[in-house]
């Protein structure tokens, strides 16, 4: 999917979004935090569940978008010449 968008062939995945898929994917595996841990830590590990839930969320239809635009790609079939 993102290697579709990224080349044009996919045009329904803007790159702002993927854009956006990939830095909540980073702040998810930074040791950088927002509200840290090891201050507050109920609010540190909730500022990481919203991120993780949104971005599920956002694969899951973003996922769903490209099968359903996939099915409706014309099929090529090469024939082998003999």
């Amino acid at each position: 999917m993102a290697r579709d968008a990224l080349s044009g062939r996919y045009p329904e995945l803007p790159r702002g979004r993927l854009g956006m898929l990939v830095l909540a994917l980073a702040y998810l595996v930074s040791p950088v935090d927002l509200v840290p841990e090891a201050f507050l830590a109920l609010l540190g590990l909730a500022d990481d569940a919203v991120v993780a839930l949104w971005l599920g969320g956002a694969l899951l239809v973003e996922t769903d978008r490209f099968l359903e635009w996939e099915r409706r790609q014309p099929v090529v079939v090469d024939a082998l010449r003999e």
